[in-house]
């Protein structure tokens, strides 16, 4: 075992030290290098307090991460030795790298200016302002909704593919004003429309009908204005701001219909098209079981915009009014009116943004401000300024740490929220004319977070701006960012594509660049490739062109137009049988046959597909097998099974039967793992789509054997297979990759045996092998390519880098870099089987379990008394020198310099005055050891010699004033007339006259009043005699009295 392990650290050594080459030390660690480091610095320590030279630091890195640099590492050493002590330990070390990464990302954050691409301009089929720009999900699509009620859905290139006209059930369609929408997201492809004529129209945009209506709520009290809907798939919350300054919420606590509402009970003669007329009174009546409305009203005028926030579990929403500007609505339990927290901005506010992450609502004000709220402080915390009008939009962008700002004069301002700087300012963007000038209501505005992307409208025009992605300090594959790759075994080469319509071939051996196509399809983007042996590529564009071209020359041969009606969106190209078939913008299969290719034309139409549509929504991805295998996956979540001969389908499987809900159907991805196809009960088809649901087809029976989450909260994922279908590798929107060892997995050969340990159990989804963070953005696509006996992995990413990768995660190096790398030289793991896995995994749990029992153990044993043999009955046991604490403190201790202490008991008796009943010794505590004895007698204190003898101490002039006879004032009377302190002031008034009585009564006098001068001026004598007197007459009188 240990020579196991000495050979992978000496091969990971190796390998890093091929694949690192120059780049900083510090800056290629990873958690599994840092663990190694750790322990290195424990061994050789062996204690908190000491540290370790420059050499020991040296040899525990070259051992460990293969550095040989001496230099960089000298300089590391120095930049951890702050102080030049000449020796580190483990915090110092880390310390350094947390200082490194925090310097890092703040300076990241400060030169974080983005760059915008050129502008874009999109046709728009509206004829009135465009009221409201949403994001439809599964899959992700744009929707906007105009004034007089026009719906239309944008695929992610900003092309329409869809549109549909609304229409009120209470007015005309010329009167209808459409004023908001909102975007339900947990149920599939429904919306909520809020007009002026006092109603709300829930819409389902996918029906068998097309775009209908499904049900709506009439008989509003005024007017909505804005909406806003939010869920978690269990509550749903649908609320709305209107024209009297009202906020209005519904609240849903079962959300299983598909309208939201149910009714408790339904009148018998109640007609089906009553039912998609719901009457607000009927509303709040409870006439809807599931159904509860909750309202304030906060504002004195129109209320601008709601939101609700999930974080704060409140209602936001804004008015242009000085006083309750923002309003905080928080439901309670069992009341219908929510309670409010206000906050007032002079003016008013126009809009607001609330980003969770950076807990801040940032309000876009009247008064040309952006002011930052904390939620919780009625004070802004910050104030955004230089703008010269009205804010009419905010926008927060979490990700960046940034602010985007619109003003009635339709400029863009870009703020870093944490510096609350300006970073860039945008003019000429949006027109300028009378109806947009002076109003804020023409413009609508979507920032796609996750793309970088912003979409403007002004008026019934769109205009779409893309974020340029980040490159400093990287290196690009691609001028723009890369949207496919392909790997072409025959050649040893790797083909990539970018949104800039450019195909580069690389060789995979080195990183070179081998050749490179530009403008190949003008200037749109190429959404798709395929490698047709033995030498040509075909590559689909956004333009809705396919063209055909041979790898040797780069020539062009054809060019195929799949779209016969204009433009289309192809998303997967294949070759099937001297056929080649496109898919991607309807439910279509369009297909051009080997007498149209073989033809001496240039420009190729389609032909008709041989078997019926089968899909009701567009196809998004195919994948075939030879000679009789193809299988389509479209965004419904349907998968449909042809004979590629015939054209006919075979079968028809729906992911919306399975665990994941409807919004999580989508079908993007899909491979065929030809080493099962064998075997009718192995899971041969993998599909993949939206939030990172993985699933594996029988395609035999048609059932889905195996499905789990690869990734968690993620819009979308992409999958590849090695050849031997051993390992499933998986990547999403975030650039995070995962490798997985399906062998064992829904492979039709029931559990995997268990080993005598128990190690080895049936899962319900593969065994995850590695996880690392290969870009900063996007990955598009994975390749995974076999090369003589190395097994690498290929990713392509919106960031322009075209990366190569071992199985482990460890990163061989970037196609396009200055320095080539050798991948014959490199060593690669090859791929481990599942048992491996486990039981590396097992043996490094119970390592650590039996570490941990083995340090509890010692401490039991340094805890427990050891018993004698022989009985002694004056034996004492020492506590404290047994326990852990008075070990180490006696550690210590031994290395300090020794001194002298003071005389101790070497041996106490034990605590307790019990006696032993053999012996008969008392058995008493410490405190029988003490000594106690009467004090000493310290007798009357001898008067000071200043007073006996003054004239020894004092001038000449107080033997003057004495010879002289003059009488100095004494001290006695003075305090006695100034402070009246006497024995009255002294002791409470019972006390005084019971001491009067008893000395009266001892010397035999009457108990007659004194109250004539004489008896006064006795009285002041004898208190004066007795104050004199060294010892006081009244302190008898008080013992007496006391007896």
């Amino acid at each position: 075992m240990d020579s196991e392990n000495a050979e992978s650290t000496a091969e990971n050594t190796t390998l890093r030290s091929q694949i690192k080459g120059h780049a900083k030390l510090e800056d290629g660690l990873n958690i599994r290098d840092l663990l190694d480091l750790k322990d290195v610095f424990m061994e050789i320590t062996h204690d908190d307090t000491e540290k370790i030279s420059y050499i020991e630091f040296k040899e525990a890195c070259q051992s460990i991460l293969g550095a040989s640099n001496e230099e960089q590492l000298r300089e590391l050493y120095l930049q951890i030795d702050v102080a030049g002590e000449g020796h580190i330990d483990w915090d110092m070390f880390c310390s350094h790298l947390l200082r490194q990464f925090y310097e890092k990302d703040d300076k990241m954050k400060a030169t974080k200016v983005p760059q915008w691409q050129r502008l874009r301009q999109i046709g728009s089929p509206h004829k009135e302002t465009v009221q409201h720009i949403a994001v439809l999900q599964n899959p992700k699509r744009y929707i906007t909704i105009s004034k007089e009620g026009l719906i239309a859905i944008w695929n992610m290139r900003m092309k329409m593919t869809s549109s549909q006209k609304v229409e009120s059930g209470l007015i005309k369609s010329r009167n209808l004003w459409i004023t908001s929408m909102a975007v339900l997201g947990n149920l599939s492809h429904k919306i909520a429309i809020a007009s002026t004529s006092k109603e709300i129209m829930i819409y389902d945009l996918q029906s068998k009908k097309g775009t209908s209506c499904v049900c709506r709520i009439q008989g509003l009290p005024y007017a909505p204005l804005t909406l806003d809907y939010w869920s978690n798939n269990r509550e749903a919350i649908l609320c709305y701001g209107d024209v009297h300054g009202n906020v209005t919420a519904f609240l849903f606590d079962k959300i299983d219909s598909a309208n939201l509402f149910e009714t408790v009970s339904r009148q018998p003669d109640s007609s089906e098209d009553d039912s998609s007329d719901i009457q607000y009174e009927r509303i709040l009546n409870g006439c809807f079981e599931h159904v509860k409305v909750v309202t304030h009203r906060g504002h004195s005028g129109w209320t601008r915009k709601v939101m609700y926030a999930h974080h704060l579990d409140s209602i936001i929403s804004c008015s242009t009014t000085s006083t309750n500007s923002l309003v905080l609505g928080m439901k309670e339990k069992n009341k219908t009116q929510m309670k409010t927290t206000s906050f007032n901005v002079p003016q008013g506010v126009n809009c607001f943004d609330y980003n969770p992450n950076m807990n801040i609502i940032a309000t876009g004000d009247v008064d040309h401000m952006v002011r930052l709220w904390n939620p919780y402080v009625k004070k802004p915390v910050g104030v955004l300024g230089n703008h010269m009008m009205s804010v009419t939009h905010v926008i927060l962008n979490g990700s960046r740490g940034q602010l985007i700002s619109l003003t009635m004069d339709k400029t863009f301002r870009i703020f870093d929220v944490q510096r609350q700087a300006c970073l860039q300012r945008l003019t000429g963007i949006l027109p300028k004319g009378p109806d947009v000038l002076y109003s804020p209501v023409p413009v609508s505005l979507l920032f796609d977070e996750p793309k970088n992307r912003l979409i403007m409208s002004s008026n019934n025009m769109l205009s779409i701006m893309d974020m340029k992605p980040e490159m400093k300090d990287r290196t690009l594959s691609h001028e723009k960012p890369i949207t496919c790759t392909k790997y072409i075994g025959r050649t040893k080469q790797v083909a990539s594509a970018c949104q800039g319509s450019t195909i580069t071939l690389w060789n995979i051996d080195t990183g070179q660049k081998l050749k490179q196509i530009q403008n190949a399809h003008g200037e749109s983007e190429i959404t798709t490739m395929i490698i047709d042996l033995p030498s040509k590529l075909l590559s689909g564009s956004s333009d809705g062109t396919i063209k055909i071209w041979d790898i040797n020359t780069t020539a062009c041969h054809r060019i195929l137009q799949p779209g016969t009606e204009g433009p289309v969106d192809i998303l997967q190209v294949l070759c099937i049988k001297r056929r080649v078939i496109a898919v991607g913008w309807s439910g279509d299969i369009c297909v051009f046959r080997d007498k149209q290719l073989m033809s001496s034309d240039f420009t190729i139409l389609p032909d008709m597909w041989g078997g019926r549509r089968e899909h009701e929504d567009d196809i998004l991805c195919a994948v075939y097998k030879a000679p009789n295998f193809l299988a389509t996956g479209s965004a419904d979540g349907e998968v449909v099974m042809w004979n590629p001969n015939s054209e006919n389908k075979v079968m028809k499987m729906d992911s919306r039967n399975n665990r994941a809900t409807k919004s999580q159907s989508s079908i993007e991805h899909m491979l065929l793992l030809d080493r099962r196809l064998e075997s009718s009960n192995a899971a041969a088809l993998v599909t993949c789509g939206q939030n990172g649901w993985v699933r594996f087809w029988n395609i035999t029976n048609g059932e889905c054997q195996g499905e789990f989450v690869a990734h968690s909260n993620v819009d979308s994922i992409v999958i590849a297979v090695d050849s031997d279908n051993r390992i499933l590798v998986t990547a999403d929107t975030s650039g995070e990759i995962k490798t997985w060892l399906i062998e064992g997995f829904c492979d039709g050969q029931g559990e995997i045996e268990k080993n005598e340990n128990n190690v080895i159990e049936n899962q319900d989804k593969p065994v995850l092998y590695r996880t690392w963070s290969g870009h900063s953005e996007c990955i598009t696509e994975i390749e995974v390519c076999v090369r003589d006996s190395h097994v690498v992995v290929v990713t392509a990413s919106s960031d322009c880098s075209l990366k190569l990768w071992t199985i482990d995660g460890l990163c061989i190096g970037t196609f396009g870099q200055d320095e080539h790398w050798k991948l014959e030289s490199v060593a690669v793991h090859p791929i481990p089987s599942v048992r491996e896995v486990l039981e590396e995994q097992a043996r490094t749990v119970i390592s650590d379990v039996s570490d941990k029992e083995e340090e509890e153990d010692e401490e039991e044993e340094l805890v427990e008394c050891e018993e004698t043999a022989d009985f002694d009955p004056s034996y004492s046991y020492e506590t404290w020198a047994a326990t852990i604490l008075g070990k180490s403190y006696a550690k210590e201790r031994s290395k300090k310099r020794p001194r002298k202490q003071p005389q101790s008991y070497s041996r106490l008796p034990q605590v307790g005055a019990e006696q032993r009943p053999i012996t008969g010794i008392n058995l008493g505590g410490p405190s029988q050891v003490l000594k106690i004895s009467d004090l000493d007698n310290v007798g009357i204190p001898e008067r000071p010699d200043f007073i006996a003898n003054p004239h020894k101490y004092f001038s000449d002039g107080f033997s003057e004033i004495k010879q002289r006879g003059i009488k100095l004032p004494m001290l006695v009377n003075d305090l006695k007339q100034s402070m009246k302190f006497d024995e009255r002031n002294l002791f409470p008034r019972q006390l005084l006259d019971s001491t009067k009585d008893t000395s009266s009564t001892g010397k035999g006098m009457g108990k007659t009043k004194r109250g004539n001068k004489s008896t006064k001026t006795s009285s002041n004598s004898t208190r004066t005699s007795t104050t004199s007197n060294k010892t006081p007459t009244i302190l008898p009188r008080i013992r007496a009295t006391a007896v």
